[in-house]
């Protein structure tokens, strides 16, 4: 019996230190299977936000160089009615008249310049118009067919568009350069859903504020290498030329768009199913069939619809007013106070370098914690300093008419710091909300990231393509402090509508998505 029983106890030891074994084996295993996925994420976050950088340089060189291309292209064949140029000019004129038999804006009175500007506003809303019909499409086609061969349509799209910009000798050409160009944009949008793929809820937030920083720099730097095209270089070919105004800024930005492409064709892995690659050797992965019962339970929850729905509708409402402003923001100190380029340059550099600084050194520090809720403190950061930044530039306007004073007071600089803060959170970090929605870090389905993020794209770019025609429309008819003032409390009541609607915490607990035989097995 004694014998029997020691047996029986020196069974029962070996079992356990077996066991015990068998889940340090486990653990290490899944320690290992985090650190190199880990590892790898950061890899890929490094090469989105590499190939982000070129494509953005390359996207704002154009910017400054937009008005004068469409005077060049004016010069050429703005006085012959049979070109689409010279019709246009002539029923925009003609709309200009009408508007001035009941109005004195001063901007209206500028004749020709004036309807220049509107032409450049309306191309700039269209590429806007463009870029929201597609936005969705180009997220549902990378859930189906990947995120790498998505971006590599997009970017063959952007050469041809660039190709057509360097030979665009007619304004036809050039608009079907632009055309195509806002069909193809889909870069920032698949950058979004790639970092999505590869970070989990403690670091979506600081992979996403890369996004932000490339934007930053890009915007920066960009519009500076297109002043330069601008100041040093005449607008070649006015005459019968067959190559485009400013051909040699479009040639720099045809090589840094072939530049990207091959960095990405060379270096960027497919992520539609990055962690379930990577979590392959750990036995207690989510499994596939886990996470397709995670995505139809993410799905068919109305509570996460609800949400998403409510994070389309901030996002196209405070895009709405904030690009409006953005917009105006140059017009405001050329007719508030005559600012020269290099002015205006310093102005939106000062804005650009702010931004990168917040979000390299802020917001990539305030970590996407515990179900978004720093995401969710971040945004609301970002538009409380847009409403005061939008204030300030009123304060300034008003200090402005009443002193009759050709020098901007300290207020604008104020008011660009604003701008700089909601640059640097509230874009980003609405995109990580979107991202997480309902989604837990290890059931997250990878399956539906570039359908929500190509939905939420496309609500804000309704909103870049009607803000800017806001926004103008109040400030040529009832100046700029009113202009200013009205944005100032619209995104103020954004702020309220977003703190008030939105859940702090929009991820989800792993039991709640998971199937339940997999929960009755982490009970036993």
């Amino acid at each position: 019996m004694t014998s029997t029983a020691s047996t029986q106890r020196r069974s029962a030891a070996v079992a356990v230190h077996k066991s015990d074994n068998k889940s340090g084996s486990n653990n290490d295993t899944q320690n290992h299977t985090a650190v190199r996925q880990a590892a790898e994420g950061r890899r890929i976050t490094r090469i989105v936000f590499i190939a982000l950088l070129l494509d953005i340089l390359s996207f704002t060189i154009i910017l400054p160089l937009l008005p004068r291309s469409l005077e060049a292209y004016k010069a050429r064949e703005g006085s012959d009615p049979s070109t689409l140029l010279g019709w246009t000019l002539s029923s925009v004129a003609q709309l200009r008249h009408r508007i001035l038999g009941w109005t004195t804006s001063r901007f209206l009175q500028q004749g020709a310049r004036a309807d220049l500007v509107l032409l450049g506003g309306i191309m700039g809303s269209v590429y806007s118009l463009l870029q929201c019909v597609v936005a969705p499409v180009i997220g549902r086609v990378s859930d189906r067919l990947g995120r790498r061969r998505t971006l590599m349509v997009c970017m063959a799209g952007n050469v041809v568009w660039t190709v057509l910009w360097v030979f665009s000798s007619s304004f036809e050409s050039f608009l079907l350069a632009r055309v195509i160009a806002g069909l193809s944009e889909g870069n920032v949008q698949i950058s979004n859903t790639v970092i999505a793929d590869v970070t989990d809820a403690s670091t979506r937030s600081k992979g996403m504020a890369l996004v932000g920083i490339a934007f930053a720099v890009g915007f920066t730097l960009g519009p500076s290498i297109g002043a330069y095209f601008s100041t040093k270089m005449s607008a070649e070919g006015t005459g019968s030329s067959s190559y485009a105004p400013f051909a040699a800024a479009a040639v720099f930005s045809l090589a840094l768009l072939l530049a990207e492409s091959l960095y990405l064709y060379f270096k960027l892995p497919e992520t539609l199913h990055f962690k379930k690659s990577t979590a392959k050797d750990d036995p207690d992965a989510v499994s596939e069939k886990e996470v397709v019962e995670a995505k139809q339970t993410i799905e068919n929850n109305a509570n996460v619809q609800q949400v998403l729905r409510r994070l389309n509708i901030v996002h196209f409402a405070y895009l709405f007013f904030f690009s409006g402003m953005e917009y105006t923001l140059t017009f405001l100190t050329h007719d508030k106070f005559n600012f020269s380029n290099m002015q205006q340059g310093r102005l939106l550099g000062f804005i650009g370098i702010m931004s990168t600084i917040l979000q390299g050194g802020y917001v990539r520090r305030v970590k996407g914690r515990s179900s978004g809720r720093g995401d969710k403190s971040l945004v609301t950061q970002g538009m409380v300093g847009c409403t005061l930044g939008l204030l300030s530039i009123a304060l300034c306007c008003i200090s402005a008419d009443k002193s009759s004073d050709t020098s901007p007071s300290w207020w604008l600089w104020a008011g660009a710091v604003g701008f700089a803060v909601a640059s640097a959170t509230v874009v980003n970090c609405l995109n990580s909300m979107v991202s997480l929605a309902g989604a837990h870090q290890q059931t997250q389905a990878a399956g539906d990231t570039g359908k929500r993020l190509g939905d939420f794209r496309s609500a804000g770019q309704i909103g870049r393509a009607l803000g800017p025609v806001f926004a103008c429309s109040v400030y040529w008819l009832s100046g700029a402090a009113v202009c200013y003032l009205v944005g100032a409390v619209a995104v103020s009541v954004i702020t309220v509508v977003f703190v008030a609607a939105i859940p702090a915490a929009t991820t989800t607990k792993r039991t709640a998505t998971l199937s339940p035989s997999r929960s009755n097995k982490t009970k036993h």
